[in-house]
């Protein structure tokens, strides 16, 4: 798995680019934000698996329910112009109002809700 500080960051997050295969990935994700003293990440739809965006598998359940047991707040950025199924495009409908793991179209985006969950929480 590939993640890494993002950088001007302010507070911080980790950013997964590539690399998730397994829902205990989560547990990697989690460490990685514990050792950078963070509960921010940020993940891109290129770093998720294909059995990501078919639910019927469960996956993406499993791991969100995971990101939120951890107490991780996750932007997720997935391409606006991708081809997704309906059922998980009803899924990213949800994801854009969750308040712990949120679908973003854009980094930016996704950064500006991380660093205003965090100034909300007290964390920054």
């Amino acid at each position: 798995m590939k993640f890494q500080l993002v950088q001007n960051s302010d507070p911080g997050v980790i950013e997964c680019i590539a690399g998730i295969t397994d829902v205990r990935d989560s547990m990697e994700l989690a460490y990685a934000c514990s050792d950078a003293d963070t509960d921010l990440l940020l993940i891109h739809a290129g770093a998720l698996p294909s059995e990501f965006f078919q639910l019927p598998t469960g996956f993406a359940g499993e791991f969100v329910q995971r990101l939120v047991n951890f107490r991780l707040r996750t932007a997720a950025v997935f391409d606006p112009d991708g081809y997704y199924p309906e059922r998980f495009r009803e899924f990213l409908l949800e994801a854009r109002r969750h308040p712990q793991f949120r679908a973003f179209d854009s980094q930016p985006d996704a950064l500006a809700w991380l660093a205003a969950s965090a100034v909300q929480s007290g964390a920054a």
